[in-house]
């Protein structure tokens, strides 16, 4: 490892094993639920007076920095596999739970003829394409999986450049630094990103997303009653209105 990624990496593990101030819920989000996690927090406080924290990044990345002990409540998981592995682990309190389904888009800022979906990305004048590195970020684990059964990948792996995160896919494609990219319909929904690009949905393109509360978060009854909150008919309605798939019956 590269004595900088050596250091960035220790910068963020000290970043994360921080005291928070008392009180405080700390959230561990995967990147792709940065807006929505923003929503839902804004439409809890309303009504409790509860401090948060986030921490946005992989959710392969927050799960490294979860085990090496960052004090993290919630951990909220853009796939299943990364809230499952830690649960097995020892460190949350109850199986994790499916909040919600993401989907998977095609996002530009150049006037492509997106009807056909991914089978745009052979066109010649596109040269770069953004995706998520496949090893921490689930978003593109799928991306990848969807453009190898689309048998595309082969042709288009050149052309590829990888974000390790969506947020660092987002930022491609929105400084137009690549032509196009695949992310997450959460993120084109937010509120300061819709109308800007097109976008497209592919079909048959879906991630059940956990999230898992920790340890940590069981002593603390502000964390479980905004875990509850996740769980509850108007987070599902937020969820929804970011490009979600409801997955979970109303707890309330």
């Amino acid at each position: 490892m590269k004595a900088c990624t050596w250091l960035l990496f220790i910068l963020i593990i000290e970043s994360c094993t921080a005291t928070p101030k008392k009180g405080t819920i700390r959230i561990a989000a995967a990147a792709s639920t940065q807006y929505v996690l923003e929503a839902l927090i804004e439409a809890y406080t309303v009504k409790e007076a509860v401090q948060m924290e986030t921490v946005i990044s992989s959710s392969g990345k927050l799960t490294a920095q979860i085990e090496h002990g960052a004090p993290i409540d919630i951990f909220i998981s853009a796939d299943t596999f990364y809230p499952n592995y830690l649960f097995d682990k020892g460190m949350g309190i109850e199986r994790p739970v499916v909040y919600a389904y993401g989907q998977l888009v095609l996002w530009t800022f150049g006037a492509y003829d997106l009807s056909h979906g991914a089978a745009i990305l052979v066109d010649p004048t596109i040269q770069r394409i953004a995706l998520a590195d496949p090893k921490t970020a689930p978003y593109g684990k799928l991306s990848q999986a969807y453009l190898k059964q689309k048998n595309l990948y082969q042709d288009l792996e050149d052309k590829i450049i990888w974000g390790e995160s969506i947020g660092q896919v987002n930022q491609y494609i929105h400084t137009q630094a690549v032509e196009i990219g695949l992310t997450a319909k959460s993120v084109v929904m937010a509120p300061s990103l819709k109308g800007k690009g097109q976008f497209v949905v592919l079909e048959n393109a879906q991630l059940a997303q956990s999230m898992l509360l920790l340890k940590r978060g069981k002593e603390r009854k502000a964390a479980t009653q905004f875990y509850v909150f996740l769980q509850s008919s108007e987070a599902q309605k937020i969820f929804e209105a970011y490009g979600y798939v409801s997955s979970i019956v109303d707890t309330e």
